[in-house]
């Protein structure tokens, strides 16, 4: 009929493609994934760590991301179990969404006008106690759909990723569980309390420049499995995204992080020899110019067993002036046990304290680096 408006056709692109040849393909040049979060194959790209991210250019007039939730189907994870994402196009107004045992994919924009646009998709929170580690819980992406002759491209050179890197390895304090609970409705452990993308390593990263990579679990310690009951405790889970794959690269962190904080002691102190084998470990999957934070957690619990497992570190490494402990006292609203101002258990921040603590790690990192 004359002056009727067809539909534009679309194009589906997969991860159809070697894992060799991921880095260079036409789909996966484009995309920006959050450092040390990712395990990548020909078929798909997941996530099982809250606060995971990708982003992409992209060219033409709409993008739906593709998605594959059998890991969860398989294990016949119940609907309010499963993962919440968050997506973005062009830096406008988020939408989250929680996945379902029926997503397969989500149309995250159409009618935009001709041009280059931007996409983030964020992994903003799992639910605590289902397997991050065989995994289970994980954010896994297939692919995107976008107009006939449209394609992904990298983002434009003002929205190219800095230079730096930092990886937060820590507990559920580090991936921002509970930091959106209500005091009405108190810890729940629910996916609607947790929202990854507001704890305090997004302050730290965006105060020091440095993509980010979140490795952080619910329950976590340094020797005991987290509240999942899957995954393991720190010593063993720094170095694996899951229960099968590295998260090393030939041994090495990819790429090198130009920081490393480790946040862990709030459910049960080091143990033995923990503080400097992992410290240790961590050297010698980056470089010497790394420089390598322990964080006495902000209550204060554990502060003996670290900072003696660090001086341990000291005496054993003299020639590392790298690695510091960061200790910002116990914050006075974290108290555990009672409700406070900024936190609805006195041990999980709210969203607001974790800002604070953010502003206040990036000082004392400033002084530590600078030697003041």
């Amino acid at each position: 009929m004359a002056g009727e408006l067809l539909p534009m056709p679309i194009t589906t692109l997969t991860f159809a493609l070697s894992l060799v040849t991921l880095q260079t393909s036409p789909i996966e040049a484009a995309i920006e994934y959050s450092p040390y979060n990712w395990y990548r194959s020909a078929e798909y790209s997941q996530t099982a760590n809250p606060g995971g991210y990708l982003k992409v250019g992209f060219t033409g007039s709409q993008i739906a991301v593709n998605l594959d939730v059998s890991p969860l189907t398989a294990a016949n994870v119940p609907a309010s179990q499963y993962p919440v994402i968050r997506y973005s196009v062009d830096d406008g107004p988020p939408t989250t969404q929680q996945l379902t045992p029926t997503t397969r994919s989500i149309q995250c924009a159409k009618g935009l006008a001709s041009g280059s646009h931007r996409f983030q998709l964020e992994y903003v929170a799992g639910y605590v106690f289902l397997d991050f580690w065989t995994p289970i819980n994980v954010v896994r992406v297939t692919g995107f759909t976008l107009d006939a002759g449209a394609s992904l491209v990298k983002p434009s050179r003002a929205e190219m990723k800095p230079s730096r890197y930092a990886l937060f390895l820590g507990d559920s304090i580090t991936n921002g569980d509970d930091n959106i609970a209500t005091f009405a409705g108190g810890i729940t452990n629910n996916v609607d309390t947790q929202d990854a993308t507001l704890g305090y390593p997004v302050v730290v990263a965006a105060g020091i420049g440095a993509e980010y990579g979140i490795v952080a679990y619910g329950g976590a310690s340094w020797d005991h499995r987290a509240a999942d009951g899957h995954t393991p405790g720190l010593m063993t889970s720094f170095s694996m995204l899951d229960s099968i794959h590295s998260r090393l690269v030939e041994g090495k962190f990819s790429p090198i992080p130009n920081d490393i904080f480790i946040n862990m002691g709030e459910n049960s102190p080091p143990s033995g020899d923990d503080v400097p084998k992992l410290l240790g470990a961590l050297r010698a999957a980056s470089d010497m110019r790394t420089h390598i934070f322990l964080i006495v957690p902000f209550s204060g619990r554990s502060r003996p067993e670290l900072v003696a497992g660090f001086k341990a570190y000291q005496t054993a490494s003299p020639g590392d002036r790298q690695t510091y402990v960061l200790d910002l006292g116990n914050n006075p609203y974290l108290p555990t046990g009672r409700a406070t101002t900024y936190s609805v258990d006195g041990q999980h921040p709210l969203a607001s304290l974790h800002a604070i603590l953010g502003a206040q790690l990036i000082a004392a990192r400033a002084e530590k680096i600078s030697g003041r």
